[in-house]
């Protein structure tokens, strides 16, 4: 019986190799990550591969459940999560939409690292076979947004970027330069004010 104990757990660890480190990998980084910042390139693809979408900016993380995402060109909109809610500044628009933080992160790489949680309580989780540095997390949640998120890494298992494939077919690729990780950061950057006059909207109830 001890010798079939030892068998099995053999067999599951040369089945799942990749399984368990991919988790294990993942779930040191984030756990490791205090704060994040980076400047971030974006690109959204339709299921025909055409672009539709290509932006820059900076996005901040500072865990958990802060995050302010800061879009330049080709314009501006601000996101900020200050641990409980959600703002989205238009500034086009001078419009402001609050949305409760759980709700509107959904299943995303902004969820992602800023979550104090372990990825395989939401994502099934697998090591991309052509390359170590690479994952592929499927949400668990069947009314996420998107299928599936790909999160790679380089040599110095420094965060490059994510994949995300919507319930559309639509890419988005996310690349990430100027990374730092660990840093102090200004407090105020996770807190906003409404500019005065800008219309809020309020999706639901927070």
């Amino acid at each position: 019986m001890e010798t079939m104990k030892k068998y099995s757990l053999l067999l599951i660890l040369v089945v799942f190799p990749n399984l368990l480190h991919a988790e294990d990998f993942l779930n040191n980084y984030l756990g490791n990550l205090s704060t994040f910042q980076a400047n971030f390139e974006q690109r959204i693809y339709n299921d025909n591969g055409t672009l539709l979408e290509k932006s820059t900016g900076k996005m901040y993380v500072q865990r958990p459940n802060k995050f302010r995402w800061v879009y330049e060109t080709p314009y501006n909109q601000l996101i900020v999560a200050d641990g409980k809610r959600v703002w989205i500044y238009d500034n086009d628009l001078d419009q402001v939409t609050v949305k409760n933080l759980n709700k509107a992160l959904g299943k995303t790489p902004a969820f992602l690292l800023s979550r104090s949680r372990k990825v395989n309580k939401d994502f099934r989780v697998k090591q991309i076979a052509y390359t170590k540095k690479a994952f592929e997390l499927i949400p668990k949640d069947k009314q996420a947004a998107f299928k599936k998120i790909r999160i790679k890494f380089n040599k110095y298992n420094n965060l490059k970027g994510f994949e995300l494939l919507d319930n559309l077919d639509q890419r988005s690729y996310i690349y990430f330069s100027r990374v730092k990780k660990n840093k102090r950061m200004n407090k105020g950057l996770f807190i906003f004010t409404p500019p005065a006059g800008s219309d809020i909207i309020y999706e639901e109830e927070y």
